[in-house]
């Protein structure tokens, strides 16, 4: 199994499990309290991003894309994704109403996010679309 399997499987575990999480809390909370917008954002947040690097860990294996572009491409892409799931659960932290608006902490998380998930992408999405 290369480095890039590794971390976008251990990645898309961890991050499953943090859905799950968040998604137990928010069970909890409905029950006592409106719409919990942003724990519900967070929590499907987290949930496509499991799919997502559980996804690109068999891409990268379905093609055989093992180098150290691959393992640089899942690394930014996990560290990226951490971002932004740190950004919305923040946002529902700081009961934050609208992001873009309030220009929260979790927004700057989100907005910083994309300097790190955008190249993580261009090399993976190049690495198995080269290998197909």
């Amino acid at each position: 199994m290369s480095t890039a399997q590794q971390i976008f499987l251990a990645y898309g575990t961890i991050i499953l499990l943090v859905g799950f999480s968040l998604g137990s809390t928010l069970g909890m909370l409905r029950m006592k309290a409106p719409s919990v917008r942003n724990l519900a954002m967070a929590h499907v947040e987290t949930l496509m991003q499991g799919s997502m690097h559980l996804g690109l860990a068999f891409a990268v294996s379905a093609v055989g894309f093992d180098s150290t572009a691959a393992t640089w491409g899942a690394i930014l892409l996990a560290v990226g994704s951490a971002m932004q799931a740190t950004g919305v659960t923040l946002n529902w932290i700081t009961k934050t109403g609208d992001q873009f608006a309030e220009k929260s902490p979790g927004y700057l998380i989100n907005s910083t996010s994309t300097f790190v998930i955008f190249p993580g992408m261009v090399i993976t999405a190049w690495g198995i679309l080269t290998n197909l």
